[in-house]
């Protein structure tokens, strides 16, 4: 009867011990699915904030691009302006020189009149050599400008495709579903079962028979 208590009770702590690391086996499961998903879920919000950062970022780059652009135009326009009037200073000081070598200063007809001739073709040739450094100022100040807006609009394109795209996530990580349903009952109980029936026929086998139920051929020997 002791051993046969002993190996039912064998049987349920294996069946029990069996059951608790199929259990602790799913646990781990479940666990690593829930730590895989939580893990994706951060990265994820973390990214989209990154982004969002990023395009607040490229706005405000966008703004001094623009700004910049602006700026190099502005001195563009300065430096033109201040060439321009200098160039007006110019024919001022030639239309003065012309007047200062007029007939009023000449004493004899002919002479003041090949002094004015000279001093309006010098005025003529400074005019003219103004008028082209003008003309030639504005083309450069205008293909500076140009320049300037393409630079300007390629920089522009580049923090633009810099978030151009959100960022894609992905699939969320599978799920490990493969759970152990653990050991199952109804062979603890045939276990139990063919325990205790072995036990009985021990019991029976070594039970002495009762008074007057000595075998027949015990009762021949003695």
């Amino acid at each position: 009867m002791i051993t046969m208590g002993l190996g039912m009770a064998s049987q349920v702590a294996g069946h029990q011990a069996e059951t608790a690391a199929a259990r602790g086996r799913n646990n781990a499961k479940a666990r690593n699915n829930y730590i895989q998903q939580r893990e994706y879920e951060v990265k994820a919000n973390l990214d989209n904030v990154r982004y969002l950062s990023d395009v607040q970022e490229q706005d405000a780059d966008q703004d001094a691009t623009y700004a910049a652009m602006l700026d190099q135009w502005s001195d563009t326009d300065f430096q033109l302006k201040k060439l321009f009037q200098a160039k007006n200073f110019e024919i001022e000081d030639a239309i003065v020189k012309m007047h200062q070598g007029g007939a009023s200063e000449q004493t004899g007809a002919s002479a003041a009149r090949a002094s004015i001739g000279k001093d309006v073709m010098e005025l003529g040739r400074a005019k003219t050599r103004a008028i082209h450094e003008k003309m030639m100022a504005g083309k450069e100040a205008t293909r500076a400008k140009d320049k300037s807006w393409k630079a300007g609009k390629n920089d522009s394109h580049k923090l633009f495709m810099d978030v151009a795209y959100a960022p894609v996530h992905g699939f969320a990580p599978p799920e490990d579903r493969s759970f152990e349903s653990g050991p199952s009952k109804a062979g603890l109980v045939l276990g139990l079962a063919q325990s205790g029936f072995s036990g009985f026929k021990a019991y029976k086998a070594n039970t002495a028979p009762g008074v007057g139920k000595v075998p027949w051929h015990q009762r021949q020997t003695a």
